[in-house]
Formats: structure tokens, sequence, C-alpha cells
């Protein structure tokens, strides 16, 4: 095998439970998100589904960091 795969660290990591700034920047932009569309168009259901949105971006970027 060659040794440059074999020692390479893997892409991306799992968030557990001990990664609490992680999560705190996650849950965050998700809040940010969330209540800045309800703000703008009153609808709880968009609000929501944007901030799932944004915060599976934000969990995908912050498993890369």
């Amino acid at each position: 095998m060659d040794r440059g795969i074999k020692n390479s660290h893997p892409r991306l990591r799992k968030l557990g439970p001990s990664d609490g700034v992680a999560w705190l920047i996650v849950g965050l932009l998700f809040a940010a998100a969330a209540v800045g569309v309800f703000v703008l168009t009153g609808s709880v259901l968009s609000a929501l589904f944007v901030g799932v949105l944004v915060a599976l971006v934000a969990t995908g970027v912050v498993t890369m960091l």
C-alpha cells in the first residue's frame, strides 16, 4: 500500500457531543436564519425550512474545518 494513502487523514469528521463550539455555531446560524426569515415573511414554515437548510450547510462546513 502507498504510504501517502496510508497516512492520510480523513477529509470529514463527525461532530460528537463534545464539540460544543461547533454545535454552538450551527445553532446560532440556524436561529439567526430562522428568525430573519420569520421577521421578513411572517411564515413559520418557511422560516423553519430555511433554518434547517442553513443548519445542514453549516454542519457540513464545520465538519470540514
